[in-house]
């Protein structure tokens, strides 16, 4: 019996210091009273905006705002990663890919976009310079290689780069090459209206060339026509000379078989052998 209460009073002895603890232990974990500054942790936190951004990236901010043509995104558009520096993460995991976007451009010849357009934010600006993309021209711009190789000029035998120098994209003016054309110059769009750039010797115009245009080269037609006195005289070359350069009409596609009687053309051997040069129409003996 003595035993027994020898262990039970230490036992009654801790559970009444126990119950005296609790109370002070339930004191230090209560909730702790907030700072001055906590009414700002009440606040829904918003996703970074592109000015945000900006604060740390400035530069990448203003090659964007003054040089990033359609890439003037915002930036979580292509960066839904970000700042993401652990250990083991690859560096395409961090940024966006180019074919996530422009999936299947350049018909996949040029995988390395890098390589060509030399900065992500500004890809257009940023191209290397026109002499290093030359080799490569045809690929992209195929119709173009095509028309050069089956229209020989001397545009043909030219490096792209020769014309379009600087900066992909670049076009030059006619009169950088050809300062003296056959007319006085007055812009490139006029001389483009017959001559194509790639196909200069393809010659194709419409009614509204003034003779001027064609006297540079052709004088001699020219001046006949300017003092005949005739109907011819009142015409545009392009309205016989239509469409095509060097095509030369009929008389009979205005004028059908003409007021002669059939009979009398018979002994003839055309028209001109009496109308002389179509631009003047001087008969013979006259």
């Amino acid at each position: 019996m003595k035993s027994a209460v020898r262990w039970v009073l230490p036992v009654l002895a801790a559970m009444l210091l126990v119950a005296a603890v609790l109370p002070a232990l339930a004191e230090t974990v209560r909730p702790l009273t907030p700072g001055e500054g906590a009414e700002v942790y009440r606040q829904k936190v918003a996703q970074m905006s592109t000015v945000e951004c900006g604060k740390c990236h400035y530069e990448i901010f203003t090659s964007i705002r003054d040089q990033g043509g359609r890439h003037q995104l915002e930036c979580r558009e292509c960066h839904n990663k970000f700042h993401t520096f652990t250990p083991g993460v690859a560096w395409a995991d961090r940024v966006p890919a180019c074919n996530d976007c422009h999936e299947g451009v350049h018909e996949g010849h040029f995988p390395q976009c890098l390589s060509c357009h030399q900065q992500a934010h500004a890809p257009i600006a940023s191209l290397v310079e026109a002499d290093k993309l030359a080799a490569d021209c045809g690929r992209c711009h195929s119709p173009v290689s095509t028309a050069l190789q089956a229209h020989p000029s001397g545009h043909a035998e030219m490096g792209c780069s020769d014309c379009h120098h600087d900066r992909h994209g670049f076009k030059p003016g006619c009169n950088e090459c050809h300062p003296q054309p056959h007319t006085p110059f007055k812009s490139s769009p006029e001389c483009l209206n017959c001559h194509p750039a790639h196909t200069p010797l393809t010659i194709a115009f419409g009614d509204k060339v003034e003779n001027l245009v064609c006297q540079g080269c052709h004088e001699d037609p020219a001046a006949v026509l300017k003092s005949s006195k005739k109907r011819h005289a009142a015409l545009k070359c392009v309205f016989c000379h239509a469409e095509t350069h060097g095509t030369i009409p009929s008389c009979q596609q205005c004028h059908g078989n003409g007021p002669h009687n059939p009979e009398l053309l018979k002994g003839f051997g055309g028209c001109l052998e009496c109308h002389g040069d179509p631009h003047g129409l001087t008969l013979s003996g006259s």
